[in-house]
């Protein structure tokens, strides 16, 4: 039997640590360490703990999560990083976060993320295996499962995602915001880019910062798209006319 994951929770809400401590009670894999509310004791104490996992909120007085991060010594046990703020994923890009929990956390969510730190804890990385200046690979066919994938570079790797999979996509400045059914990437790409490698009979620009596949689209009422995972989204005014054209072209076909 593999040993447990060792976990700290950091978080000065009492509710959101109560939550966190009675989904880690739930699975026997894991193992609450220690608890803190105060993210200046939890830097001075955490490091003699030796966490494999720590759960930790963004918004703190004194010390924000991502200031905590920053300083924490090195090498880093995978950190989930939770917020009520989705946007702050971004702010946490660069410093290798393994995954976020946006609050309310669902028990679902929390397992997900609790997936990817298993997973960094018991993968190791392949120096030099991947080209560090690429962060696109152009889909290629697997013959084995007969369908498209493309990959992605996360978190300094290559993620395999199925183009199926892929609903929206939507720009933050220089990055991606790339949703899937159950979960979004984070990357360094160009919507240019993305558009030029994605298959163009299934994906449609809506806004000039969001393009989305056509099959994922549920319904479409005025200029408002509402999508097979549940996102509404915008449609651009010059965008009105082809995306209205290419939708009933898709239903027709």
């Amino acid at each position: 039997m593999t040993n447990p994951l060792r976990c700290a929770i950091i978080d000065d809400e009492f509710l959101a640590q109560e939550l966190l401590k009675k989904y880690v009670r739930r699975v026997t894999s894991l193992e609450l360490i220690a608890t803190f509310d105060d993210a200046i004791i939890a830097f001075n104490q955490l490091p003699d703990l030796l966490p494999d996992v720590i759960f930790l909120d963004i918004t703190m007085p004194e010390l924000t999560g991502l200031e905590f991060l920053r300083a924490y010594p090195a090498p880093h046990p995978a950190v989930i990083m939770t917020t009520a703020n989705p946007e702050h994923a971004l702010d946490g890009f660069d410093l290798g976060v393994t995954d976020y929990l946006l609050k309310p956390i669902s028990f679902e969510r929390f397992l997900k993320a609790i997936g990817r730190a298993r997973e960094k804890k018991t993968s190791a990385p392949l120096a030099g295996s991947l080209p560090e200046q690429k962060s696109l690979l152009p889909p290629v066919a697997n013959p084995t499962l007969g369908a498209e994938f493309i990959y992605f570079k996360t978190d300094r790797k290559l993620e395999q995602v199925r183009v199926d999979d892929i609903v929206f996509a939507e720009s933050l400045g220089d990055y991606l915001k790339i949703f899937l059914a159950d979960r979004y990437l984070v990357v360094l790409l160009t919507m240019k880019k993305l558009v030029d490698t994605l298959p163009a009979d299934r994906f449609l620009r809506v806004h000039r910062s969001c393009i989305i596949q056509l099959r994922h689209i549920q319904t479409l009422e005025g200029n408002t798209i509402h999508t097979s995972t549940g996102q509404t989204l915008v449609v651009g005014p010059n965008y009105r006319a082809p995306v209205r054209e290419a939708v009933q072209k898709w239903l027709t076909v």
